[in-house]
């Protein structure tokens, strides 16, 4: 077991942080004097993710913050994933974008420079995070905003009124998290039909981690439409999970790894998406999953669990819900049935939606940014 995970398990977390500290490579920016920075503008926030993932929330928030009338800054890991074609909606006089090394976002995090910030929001707030790429920050002087993805975290400052999530997150150690939703990809035509007639299209994502998307259970779902002969229908995957078995080629599209402009267009050439979220998935059940957010963002009804429906907003009226792993079939069946003038309704509960949970995320981000620091 490595020295830092022995820490992890028997050190309290306070007390973890302090030895983290020490042992980081952080502690050199002690030495650093300056990097290569933007002049910070007036009433500008910045959006930080320490993390090489995470990018698709990225476009979300800074919309909201836009809307709030900010400047918006944002800064993402330039080794990761985080492609700048997820900026391209935004006009380069309001948003503007760096590309850091750990190291240097960590200075920056501890620099004079982030003092005039009018705000700062944090994309990625967990116990990691904070041991790693936070080293010698003061949260409680920064004052910063954060996003979490998982519950009962360690730090101190998870305690505050400082932090939201993208659904509402229950913990044992803090009051239900405020919801500040990011849905926002770029400006996508509401569609009022499928595209196709004869073929209905679907998109799904392909991902290792079965319990975060598990693409057998299209495969499943294929076999018993096939057992129906029910062949008039595609489903775009995307991404790089499992393999696709030969058998299904005449009805997957199998793009694999996409950069997110493809990834997008791909999305909104389909009719539906497909979740893949696993009944076994019950994590999901107090946490965020990124397909629901491209259901809001992109207007394309989702094919999911119906355990899932409460904490993402969605239900029988703006999607297409099933009560089984084995009633995927089911449902795919029913979307090659549906007729355009179901399909518009669907689309435009799901809008109605939408819009009525970006209205309550633009609120609730206003008072989180606005209020003063305070213990829940």
């Amino acid at each position: 077991m490595k020295f830092k995970q022995i820490i992890k398990k028997i050190i309290p977390f306070r007390l973890s942080i302090i030895i983290f500290n020490v042992f980081s490579k952080n502690i050199f920016n002690i030495f650093k004097r300056n990097i290569n920075y933007f002049d910070i503008r007036e009433n500008s926030v910045l959006l930080i993710e320490f993390y090489k993932v995470h990018g698709e929330t990225l476009p979300g928030y800074t919309k909201l913050l836009l809307d709030l009338n900010y400047n918006v800054d944002i800064v993402i890991n330039k080794e990761g994933k985080n492609d700048l074609g997820l900026f391209s909606p935004f006009d380069e006089k309001k948003v503007r974008i760096k590309q850091l090394s750990d190291f240097d976002m960590n200075y920056l995090m501890r620099s004079s420079i982030i003092k005039k910030y009018k705000h700062i929001v944090i994309n990625s707030l967990d116990n990691k995070c904070e041991l790693n790429h936070l080293a010698f920050v003061n949260l409680f002087k920064l004052k910063p905003v954060c996003a979490i993805h998982n519950p009962n975290l360690l730090s101190k400052y998870f305690k505050t009124n400082k932090i939201y999530s993208i659904v509402k997150i229950n913990s044992e150690n803090r009051e239900p998290t405020s919801i500040v939703n990011p849905n926002y990809f770029g400006n996508f035509v509401k569609k009022s039909h499928k595209s196709n007639s004869q073929i209905t299209t679907f998109a799904a994502l392909n991902n290792k981690d079965l319990l975060r998307r598990n693409i057998n259970l299209l495969f499943d779902a294929i076999d018993i439409l096939y057992d129906n002969e029910i062949f008039n229908f595609k489903v775009n995957v995307i991404g790089k999970g499992l393999p696709i078995p030969d058998k299904y080629n005449k009805n997957i599209n199998d793009h694999g790894f996409l950069d997110f402009t493809s990834m997008y267009k791909v999305i909104d050439d389909s009719d539906f998406f497909i979740a893949l979220l696993d009944e076994k998935s019950v994590q999901y059940l107090n946490k965020a999953s990124g397909s629901y957010q491209i259901s809001y963002g992109f207007l394309k009804p989702i094919l999911m669990h119906s355990q899932f429906s409460k904490i993402s907003y969605l239900n029988n009226n703006n999607s297409i819900l099933y009560n089984s792993n084995l009633e995927l079939a089911d449902a795919i069946k029913r979307c090659i049935n549906m007729n355009n003038e179901e399909y518009k309704s669907i689309i435009d509960s799901l809008d109605e939606t939408k819009t009525n949970l970006n209205n309550i995320s633009l609120n609730n981000l206003k008072e989180i940014l606005e209020s003063p620091l305070k213990y829940l």
